[in-house]
């Protein structure tokens, strides 16, 4: 990590409008207890480029976003990289390996200037005791994030065009807002961030992004995305729901 050592270690479609604004994945479901958990955390400030953690290093500790942008990653055995998701603000990230002790998966690095709050697992433990409602959100966070790598799993088995319909699906339901033509994404994306969240190449997701364009099942207009029928683009995806 560079300058700071790692401590050992707003609604979108189809949601509530009190649920933050990111992924559906990494976001909290009750904002009143999302509140006292973001209460117990220690304010931590990244730099753009700088590591919140890498993975294979440990900790205690996991960490909500405040502001900025920040990348979910793993590495693989051959050095290539897999995006899992992008964090913003009222996301929580990095529950699991704080709870279940065993090293990081995924490296997370701050995309631009972020401040987070970082949350002991003994905070939250002691806490719980008073207010057993923190720990069943934790509990459903690292359930969402077991959806997270399902949602990949589904992708690889999928044609690349049906892997661009599935991420637009999985953004849509995140950052949709209703428009005239259809929902648009509240979040623009660029194509590299795209492809590299379902592990094809820039060239391959452009492609199919324009074939689904060329279909009618999206409209582009730069990088904003305007998706008509979320219904008929599922279809491209196997109807697979995370």
């Amino acid at each position: 990590m560079t300058g700071q050592q790692e401590l050992d270690e707003s609604g979108g479609y189809g949601r509530a409008p009190s649920v933050s604004i990111t992924s559906p994945f990494l976001l909290t479901e009750d904002p009143t207890i999302a509140q006292q958990i973001a209460a117990l955390g220690q304010p931590r400030r990244y730099r753009a480029g700088q590591f919140v953690y890498r993975q294979g290093s440990l900790s205690d500790y996991f960490f909500q976003v405040v502001r900025g942008r920040l990348r979910i990653y793993l590495t693989r055995a051959d050095g290539t990289e897999r995006v899992l998701s992008y964090a913003e603000p009222g996301a929580g990230i990095g529950e699991s390996t704080c709870f279940d002790g065993l090293p990081r998966y995924a490296s997370c690095v701050a995309m631009v200037d972020s401040e987070l709050l970082a949350v002991s697992k003994r905070a939250v433990l002691d806490a719980g005791r008073l207010e057993p409602e923190i720990l069943v959100e934790m509990t459903r966070r690292i359930s969402r994030k077991a959806r997270l790598f399902a949602m990949h799993i589904a992708a690889d088995g999928l044609p690349a065009c049906g892997r661009v319909a599935l991420i637009l699906d999985h953004l849509v339901e995140a950052y949709g807002i209703p428009c005239p033509e259809g929902v648009r994404l509240r979040v623009q994306y660029s194509l590299d961030e795209l492809a590299l969240m379902i592990g094809v190449t820039r060239v391959t997701m452009s492609r199919e992004l324009a074939r689904l364009i060329d279909d009618g099942l999206v409209i582009r207009r730069g990088r904003e995305i305007v998706v008509p029928d979320v219904a008929a683009l599922r279809v491209v995806a196997g109807d697979y729901r995370p």
